[in-house]
């Protein structure tokens, strides 16, 4: 009977552990059903996946192939193997980011910073190759490991069925694109994808080359899935000429277009001014562009276009898409070379009185050779404003002291980031930008410019009593914060 008793002891107690056991997390070097790969890898990532952060580092793809989920926190990651090594760095624990569905894949960042989350381990790949290894909670029992050679860029290298044998790269040249966190070999075919995605035929202060230049521009993006070198193809304004101008093949640098990315070509007719300034230049009233392939008959992307509106560009929106429409003044967004289509700024002129100077002896003289009180207006907006139509004053209870005359755009007109200096003479026969009133240093006075409507304040200040050159403005330019300047500057920033 004692017998008995302790064989059905022993077998309660035998299924109780044996209950235990199925209950912890999947890990451990003696447990059979953990079967973890390092199914795909990228040592070198200047523009393939990024990380929730949008920086784009190497990466270590893990597969579980089990039928259950594994938590491979508490687990290691090496990038050398050796006695000394294996526990480089340790996944931490208590993140549920750290399980990895079965039949599922997960993404380690080698960046080591691993400040950013559990996702990101303390070790970095070389591109020149190295070995890679993931190894058990205990530190020994190595679940996979690798050793690979030198690495090509943006390439990833990765088990092809997944958690086989063999390996197989994934990229440009190759049959298809990195997939990590998915099933490798079946990402897209590596291409890159040519569109003319914006131009402007008419540019006056939009947006300026290396030289400083408003030249009309064209922009190019790569709607495809790897890089694209435009060196050795033709760009043309006439589709009667598909030759007219062939983009140097010289920098490569420099006329390569990462994907999902933009270039700008300049048509300015200086190409010697650099491989992206070509001998085109695009007309304001109408007419084509195109781009072609380096056998000067293939079109890759042409688009024929009407009169354009100065500093208004033309665009396809979304990008890549068949639509167009325009940006710039009185629409929607600002024009976005180099950028997404309709992610600019709405187009706006922001003008302040940015500095004055109430007694000029001897500091700053008008075009005639005379020391006069002037006021500086600065645009702090993206597009330009006309003064032409507003009101000028010295009392706020006179909005309507001076009208600026609107028969002058071209000199009443004020560029983004620009400044304009109307003389306070009371000697408007002078010209638009001579302003019927006069500042008062003695007391001090106040300054407005107001809307054509005589009403609406745009801007103002109030002053005390000024010194002889010496002038009052905001630092920096467009802010609040007021003060006097012993070398005044007029017409430039106070910066």
């Amino acid at each position: 009977m004692k017998i008995l008793k302790w064989l059905i002891f022993f077998m309660m107690a035998t299924a109780f552990l044996a209950s235990c056991s199925e209950d912890n997390d999947s890990t451990g070097p003696d447990n059979d059903e953990v079967i973890l790969y390092i199914n795909e890898f990228m040592a070198s990532n200047d523009y393939g996946p990024t990380d929730e952060n949008g920086d784009n580092d190497d990466w270590i793809e893990v597969y579980n192939a089990g039928e259950g989920d594994v938590d491979i926190a508490g687990m290691y990651i090496t990038d050398e193997i050796g006695d000394s090594t294996m526990t480089a760095w340790q996944i931490p624990s208590g993140f549920g980011e750290t399980v990895i569905p079965a039949q599922g894949f997960l993404i380690l960042w080698a960046d080591k910073e691993p400040e950013q989350g559990p996702l990101h381990v303390d070790i970095k790949l070389s591109g020149g190759g190295e070995d890679i290894a993931l190894t058990d909670s205990d530190g020994i029992t190595i679940l996979d490991q690798l050793t690979y050679d030198e690495q090509t860029t943006d390439v990833s290298m990765g088990r092809l069925p997944d958690g086989g044998d063999d390996w197989a790269f994934f990229g440009e040249g190759y049959t298809s694109m990195p997939t990590p966190g998915a099933s490798n070999g079946s990402g897209e075919t590596p291409m890159s994808l040519f569109i003319i995605n914006e131009f402007m035929a008419s540019n006056d202060y939009t947006y300026a080359d290396e030289n400083g230049d408003f030249d009309d521009w064209i922009e190019i993006y790569n709607y495809g899935n790897i890089p694209g070198n435009i060196g050795g193809m033709y760009i043309t304004d006439d589709l009667e000429e598909l030759d007219t101008w062939l983009i140097p093949d010289t920098d490569p640098d420099l006329t390569t277009i990462p994907p999902g990315q933009y270039l700008i070509l300049w048509a300015d007719k200086e190409p010697e001014q650099g491989v992206l300034h070509v001998d085109i230049k695009l007309s304001g009233g109408g007419e084509a562009i195109a781009l072609t392939e380096a056998d000067a008959v293939t079109v890759i992307d042409s688009f024929s276009y009407d009169a354009q509106t100065t500093d208004i560009s033309m665009g396809r929106l979304p990008d890549g898409s068949d639509d167009w429409a325009f940006f710039g003044e009185g629409y929607d967004t600002i024009p976005t070379p180099g950028a997404e289509n309709g992610s600019g700024a709405a187009p706006e002129a922001i003008l302040f009185i940015n500095e004055f100077l109430a007694s000029n002896d001897s500091c700053y003289a008008d075009e005639n050779g005379e020391f006069d009180d002037w006021i500086e207006i600065y645009n702090a907006g993206n597009i330009s404003a006309d003064l032409g139509g507003l009101y000028i004053t010295d009392d706020l209870t006179d909005l309507i002291a001076w009208q600026i005359p609107d028969t002058d755009p071209d000199l009443t007109t004020i560029m983004p980031g620009g400044y304009i200096i109307l003389w306070a003479d009371k000697e408007p026969e002078q010209g638009v930008l001579h302003v019927d009133i006069n500042l008062s240093a003695d007391d001090g006075e106040d300054v407005g410019l107001v809307e054509a409507d005589g009403t609406t304040i745009i801007d103002s200040y109030t002053f005390g009593a000024q010194e002889p050159d010496i002038s009052e403005g905001r630092l920096p330019d467009g802010e609040d914060n007021w003060q006097f300047f012993t070398v005044p500057t007029p017409g430039a920033s106070n910066e």
